[in-house]
């Protein structure tokens, strides 16, 4: 361990070139459109190792050498500009600058791969952004539902799987690393993500990272990346307002429908949120509450969200800024496990009424400082607590998760930007799920993680490495769980002004989490879950090139992005049944070795066509999942690709050689155009069949068979929306989704949702 954490102080510590006549620049940055002063935007000396954040006022200072540099300029959501000046000796310099909002995907700005501000265009990995306009014009509930609409990207019962990466498996972890505000926001006993925890009324930008990135992320960034970034306040105090009611319509299958007239399933709920400065101080406050009375008879829930944000700006140290941001729900929970059949039962619960109460709250303390030189520290903490409630308010399970990050970056001035990180987690909890029903449980991990890029004129090269260690204390016994150091590669090369060529090469891992070990249950009164304390962590890797190009169409501008990858993966875990000591039952099991391969292929813009506004996104992504154990010829690169293309036209003859609970093929559009005050808009999802699951689930879930031989196709499912703007702060619409009231079940044994509609009011002052 120490001698890693030596090499990445020795990099992050190395002397920068001195210079004995400098010049000062200052200035202004504001929006473009609005003139309001833009807080937080960063400026950095082009390849230089010096930099700075606007402070309240919008106002930045640096300190340069005398002669020529590129000074650029950039800000989360606005197009990225570049300056060039000449610096006599001794000189002060003044330059106000206005940033445009992004117009293409070329221009935006994203963190989540290189952990600092940088052109999507760029990145040497795929990132999708999701656009603040389809989040709010599409009524979006959750960020499940968010990212459900990514090109390659599903979220079944609540796990995320990205191109095939993962499949359904019941008490796994997630494969895929949800942080916000770029810290995990991931629980630490079930490994799971809690969706509508997560404060989508303050999103200012939702970022997807395509593939392994556990060298900056670490343990559950195996299949990828979701980043949820918040916003703060800018010059002038902003208050949004979100109504909505929502109303279900009768299931196609009418002797699935279990309520009468009066008792229709509906939803209710509201989104606000206020951001404000004060002095030096920035607030964001926001509230999220929902009432859903389900389509599933025992899937009723209610839940309230408080979240705070705030950020201090010290006075007289510039570049030093400090804070404590919270998050806070309550929750009643109607758990729907399966069906109790497919037909005339399809909405009732398998075992009948089970709810859960949860209590959630994380308290995130931070401290930012960039110093006069270009060096940037962050301490990053987080206090998680989880805690689930049985019907007579006694808790079942308790999780407390600690987490901590340092991290310190420097930008050198020959085009090198070198991040460095140590990283600590501890967790202590206890369920009534494990073996031991009582215990307490502590778990421990320390890591260090060092990443460089380096830009020489239109190329960029990324590399970087990371070593982790847990430990699991359970009793008397400590288990230890070692994890290989995991690196990661890639490259960046500007073809042209809108053509970038890139290729990455990255590694990942996860630590099983505690319920895939330990957990000894009855499910539902009639099915067996086993622990199984000796499971290995999950290890891959993923390679993908790609090809973004920026397109133009008369006064609309988009980008085309083309990618070919490859993932491969060892000691996966999935849910299998077994026989221990005569008992049938399911247990987390490491099954062995799977390849990945496919392409996408994605388009975004926004513009005007023929005098229209049109505002475009979505995607085809196809993989090939194939099981390296249950048909070991595919080991062998010739057999696997000739049995991927032979997929491309069906896998009847393929079914021993395709992994369980995929799908192969995926689509995702979204177009929205603007007439007069009307904002009209289409959503399509698309994903094949599912074509293999475990055999066992055709005998433990009632009809599950006869359902999947009467929908043996794939299903689209639409969306549409229709909104008038009442005036410049407020706006009406209504949003059907499942719109042609399509009867379809994405997990085997739970049904979706049939059409609803929504009406909802927005307000914005």
């Amino acid at each position: 361990m120490l001698q890693y954490l030596h090499l990445m102080w020795v990099a992050l510590c190395f002397p920068v070139l001195m210079f004995a006549q400098t010049a000062t620049v200052t200035g202004i940055i504001t929006d473009e459109q609005t003139g309001e002063t833009l807080v937080g935007a960063s400026v950095q000396n082009g390849q230089n190792s010096i930099g700075a954040i606007t402070d309240i006022e919008g106002r930045y200072t640096l300190t340069l050498p005398a002669g020529k540099h590129n000074l650029r300029y950039s800000y989360v959501g606005y197009k990225e500009l570049i300056r060039p000046i000449t610096l006599a000796e001794n000189a002060t310099v003044v330059i106000n600058i206005t940033l445009g909002e992004r117009k293409t995907d070329l221009d935006a700005v994203v963190v989540s791969a290189s952990q600092y501000q940088k052109r999507l265009a760029e990145e040497t990995v795929s990132i999708d952004v999701i656009k603040n306009y389809v989040i709010e014009n599409t009524n979006v509930r959750d960020l499940a539902e968010a990212v459900s609409k990514v090109p390659g990207v599903n979220v079944v019962d609540g796990q995320a799987t990205i191109r095939g990466g993962s499949g359904y498996a019941y008490g796994t972890g997630t494969r895929v690393q949800v942080l916000v505000d770029d810290m995990p926001l991931v629980t630490g006993d079930f490994g799971e993500v809690r969706w509508d925890f997560i404060p989508m009324e303050n999103a200012e930008q939702v970022e997807v990272l395509k593939g392994a990135a556990s060298v900056v992320y670490g343990s559950s960034a195996l299949n990828g990346v979701i980043n949820v970034r918040t916003g703060f306040a800018k010059s002038k105090p902003e208050t949004r307002f979100t109504l909505f009611q929502g109303l279900y319509f009768n299931p196609r299958n009418s002797k699935a429908k279990w309520w009468s007239g009066r008792e229709q399933p509906n939803f209710t709920g509201l989104f606000f949120s206020h951001r404000e400065k004060k002095g030096q101080w920035d607030f964001v406050t926001g509230i999220g509450a929902n009432i859903l009375e389900s389509y599933q008879r025992e899937g009723d829930t209610k839940q309230m969200r408080i979240n705070f944000k705030s950020r201090y700006r010290h006075p007289k140290l510039e570049g030093l800024n400090m804070g404590i941001n919270a998050n806070a729900m309550l929750q009643k929970f109607g758990r729907v496990f399966m069906w109790q059949n497919a037909d005339s039962a399809a909405y009732l619960a398998f075992g009948g009424e089970n709810y859960d109460r949860y209590s959630l709250i994380n308290i995130d303390p931070y401290v930012n400082y960039l110093t006069d030189n270009g060096l940037t520290h962050r301490l990053k903490t987080r206090f998680y607590r989880v805690e689930r409630y049985n019907v007579r308010m006694e808790p079942t399970t308790t999780s407390n998760t600690i987490f901590a990050e340092y991290q310190v970056q420097k930008n050198y001035d020959f085009g090198l930007v070198v991040t460095g990180g140590l990283v600590g987690n501890f967790f202590r909890g206890f369920s009534s799920l494990y073996q031991n029903k009582d215990l307490f449980i502590n778990t421990y991990g320390m890591a260090a993680y060092l990443q460089a890029e380096q830009k020489i004129n239109r190329l960029s090269i990324v590399g970087g490495a990371r070593y982790e260690n847990n430990t699991v204390d359970i009793l008397l016994d400590t288990l230890q769980v070692n994890i290989p150091i995991v690196f990661r590669l890639g490259m960046n090369y500007e073809v042209n002004k809108n053509t970038y060529l890139r290729a990455s090469f990255g590694q990942g891992y996860r630590s099983p989490n505690l319920v895939e070990r330990f957990i000894d249950a009855d499910l539902e009164g009639t099915i067996n879950i086993f622990a199984n304390p000796q499971l290995l962590p999950e290890q891959g890797w993923n390679a993908e090139i790609g090809l973004k190009q920026g397109v133009k169409i008369g006064d609309w501008q988009g980008t085309v992005d083309a990618v070919l990858f490859w993932t491969e993966y060892q000691n996966m875990t999935e849910f299998l049944l077994t026989n221990l000591n005569g008992k049938i039952g399911f247990q987390t099991q490491n099954t062995g070795n799977t390849r990945i391969a496919g392409w996408e292929l994605s388009t975004s813009g926004d513009g005007k066509i023929a005098g229209l506004p049109l505002r475009l996104w979505g995607g085809y992504t196809f993989n090939y999942p194939g099981d390296l154990e249950s048909d070991t010829l595919q080991r062998r690169i010739g057999p696997y690709l000739s049995n991927l293309f032979q997929s491309l036209g069906g896998v009847d003859s393929l079914q021993n050689s395709i992994l369980r609970y995929r799908f192969r093929n995926t689509a995702r559009i979204d177009a929205e155009t603007d007439i007069k005050r009307f904002t009209i808009g289409y959503t399509c999802s698309y994903n094949s069949f599912m074509d293999r699951i475990d055999d066992v689930f055709n005998v433990f879930i009632q009809g599950l068979e006869e359902f999947r031989q009467r929908n043996n196709r794939g299903i689209w499912v639409s969306d549409a929306r229709l909104a008038y703007r009442i005036d410049d702060q407020s706006s009406v619409a209504l949003i059907g989704k499942n719109i042609f009231n399509l009867e379809y079940a994405l997990r085997p044994g739970l049904m979706d949702a049939p059409a609803n509609i929504t009406l909802q009011y927005k307000l914005k002052l």
